[in-house]
């Protein structure tokens, strides 16, 4: 029951990831205003929460599979 807690939890904040992320889009397609000039770099949080929606699928895909995700290559040399 645990996991289901979990993945219902990841998928919530998943949502709001991609809510942010439209959120981002919207604003950075707005036409400057001289008057108002723009605060936040929407681009930039845009590939921040891009990054964070990848990692969240990753942890989805953990949580579904029941294994965790590995790298291909081994580390080091």
């Amino acid at each position: 029951m645990t996991n289901q807690a979990e993945l219902i939890i990841t998928i919530v904040i998943l949502l709001a990831e991609c809510g942010l992320f439209a959120l981002c889009y919207y604003r950075s397609k707005q036409p400057p205003d001289p008057l108002k000039p723009r605060i936040l770099n929407y681009g930039l949080i845009m590939v921040m929460m891009s990054l964070l929606i990848l990692a969240t699928l990753a942890h989805i895909v953990s949580l579904v599979t029941g294994t965790q995700v590995k790298a291909r290559r081994k580390r080091g040399m």
